[in-house]
């Protein structure tokens, strides 16, 4: 039985057989040549999120400047309402140029929650199902479309709006305002969560980035287990998968995300890089799709290393239902064609399934 990448894909995503254990790259990790035609040729798939929606603030007039600090592209993005101003600002990240770091947030003042505040309450979200189904056209059967989202509130407020530090010490000393920004944008976001239903995706990434080190148990299972399990049950209504993209250290929060509803964890990293093993997750985690990031530390050591650790977690993945192998992280310039190709080849070689311990 051989599959197509996305027929692989959609099938381990579902609990069903495959012939082989998934190998998926972001497409933003998968430069354009030789390389990756031949990684392609071999059964490589690329994966693209997709924006569900189109969010909007009709009431609401952003002014961008963009420039250079020492000679990294940098915007201050003015956000101007009714009740008042905000801004915030970030550079692009310059090692690899995929990412854009916030230098501030829009938070910076007590006055500030309640332009904040306006700025959630006036969003408008707009379907993008259009995107969706030309990217899937485009793919066809050489990979997978998931529906893209955003972060759950409370990692939100942390990313997007008040940063660790202020969002820290404002729940200490300002429990009342992060609190009620925590619900404004809950009640705003089930509107997006009812698009993603609707939308033609098949899965789903909601939040995601969840540091066990920021957050706390106590706080993840009060305020983002909740928000988590209202999208699973949504989008479950309609035959959908939710996931959640979990890379970062998670050995504090893993009961946690077992007695959650979400269906996928996506871009988990074992060790070495985090500190939760291939086989403690297959065991704490037997009815949920662990869609693996190889271990991004590993990305720089030596070939044998490199198919070392591939053949390890094909063991430790035993028999290997409901796993994939992926791609999320960038990678060394230098490095990624040696590191992808020798993951592909060990793949080749040991990933058929059934796996063997």
């Amino acid at each position: 039985m051989q599959l197509t990448p996305r027929a692989r894909i959609r099938a381990a995503l579902r609990g069903e057989p495959v012939d082989r254990i998934p190998f998926t790259v972001y497409w933003l990790m998968f430069p354009r040549g030789e390389a990756e035609r031949r990684l392609r040729n071999d059964g490589a798939a690329v994966v693209e999120r997709v924006p569900v929606y189109r969010a909007e603030m009709p009431n609401v007039r952003v002014v961008t400047h963009e420039y250079y600090v020492d000679g990294v592209p940098t915007q201050r993005e003015t956000v101007r309402t009714p009740v008042g101003e905000v801004y915030a600002t970030k550079k692009l990240d310059p090692n690899y140029g995929t990412s854009w770091w916030n230098i501030d947030y829009y938070v910076k003042e007590p006055d500030d929650y309640k332009v904040v505040d306006f700025m959630v309450r006036d969003t408008v979200y707009r379907p993008n199902y259009e995107a969706i189904l030309l990217a899937q056209e485009r793919l066809g059967e050489d990979g997978y479309v998931i529906g893209n989202t955003e972060y759950t509130p409370m990692n939100k407020m942390i990313y997007d709006l008040m940063g660790v530090e202020r969002f820290a010490l404002d729940l200490r000393r300002r429990s009342d305002d992060v609190l009620s920004l925590y619900w404004a944008l809950r009640e705003k976001q089930r509107e997006m969560v009812r698009l993603c239903a609707e939308s033609p995706a098949e899965m789903f990434i909601y939040g995601g980035n969840i540091h066990q080190e920021v957050v706390g148990l106590k706080r993840f299972e009060e305020y983002y287990v909740p928000c988590l399990d209202e999208f699973a049950d949504t989008v479950h209504e309609r035959g959908k998968l939710s996931g959640c993209h979990f890379d970062a250290p998670m050995a504090t929060l893993m009961q946690a995300v077992a007695a959650s509803k979400v269906d996928v964890i996506e871009a988990f990293t074992p060790v070495p890089t985090c500190d939760v093993t291939v086989a403690e997750a297959r065991s704490a985690w037997p009815d949920k799709v662990i869609w693996l990031n190889f271990p991004s530390s590993v990305h720089v050591e030596p070939p044998a290393r490199v198919r070392e650790e591939t053949q390890r977690i094909l063991r430790e993945a035993a028999p290997g239902d409901r796993f994939l192998i992926g791609i999320t992280e960038d990678m060394p310039e230098d490095r990624w064609r040696l590191s992808l190709t020798t993951i592909s080849e060990t793949i080749l070689e040991n990933g058929k399934f059934p796996l063997r311990e």
